[in-house]
């Protein structure tokens, strides 16, 4: 087999890609980071949860709430919310401090930007 009449096709095809896709891999990232476009920090308080059950009961047995929230994350790649008595949120950030409270009360304070939350801090709910 004759790999020179193979290899000249092959680098002008990459020559041709490359110069192709050249100006899209050189424009600069339209991609802005979250704190630049967001409101003023807030704090929300609600349940946490997953964006399967919302924080809500479910129907199967030896599952409570919090296993329930911490499978459907971490198994299933779902994402946390903070489900409150207006509106349901998408959580980012923090997932850590998030599996502590799955399934209960939490207080989230972060910047909200339509119903996403980009979590700086989450507490437990201060009562009285």
């Amino acid at each position: 087999m004759n790999y020179k009449s193979i290899a000249k096709p092959s680098i002008a095809a990459v020559l041709v890609l490359t110069a192709a896709l050249g100006p899209a891999w050189a424009r600069p990232s339209t991609i802005s980071l979250p704190a630049q476009t967001l409101g003023a920090e807030q704090t929300l308080i609600g349940t946490v949860g997953d964006s399967k059950c919302k924080g809500q009961a479910i129907d199967r047995k030896a599952v409570t709430l919090l296993s329930c929230t911490y499978i459907c994350t971490h198994s299933e790649g779902r994402d946390y919310v903070l489900a409150t008595k207006d509106a349901v949120y998408v959580l980012r950030g923090h997932s850590r401090d998030l599996d502590r409270f799955g399934g209960g009360r939490a207080s989230i304070t972060g910047r909200v930007d339509g119903n996403t939350i980009l979590v700086d801090s989450v507490s437990s709910v201060k009562k009285g």
